[in-house]
């Protein structure tokens, strides 16, 4: 899997937990490491990718666990919804 394509997934997966628990739900990084298969390493590049936006993609609320950063929690949420 490209790292572009791990970084989105992650967005996506985080914003469905956000939907589904609320504002501030997070996940650990084996948790999604697991659910996507990708290496430790890959993830990694992942989240340093996600985390080097202008606008702090996600952000670590325990040193093993992550969340949508400010302000991207609404776009989550925008972006799950279907277009009509």
């Amino acid at each position: 899997m490209a790292i572009d394509d791990v970084v989105e997934a992650l967005f996506r997966r985080l914003c469905l937990r956000q939907r589904h628990q609320g504002v501030g739900a997070h996940m650990s990084l084996t948790e999604l490491q697991i659910g996507f298969g990708v290496t430790e390493e890959q993830l990694g590049d992942a989240v340093t990718v996600a985390r080097i936006s202008d606008d702090l993609f996600v952000t670590f609320t325990a040193p093993d666990r992550l969340t949508l950063g400010p302000g991207r929690g609404a776009r989550g949420a925008r972006k799950e919804q279907p277009v009509r």
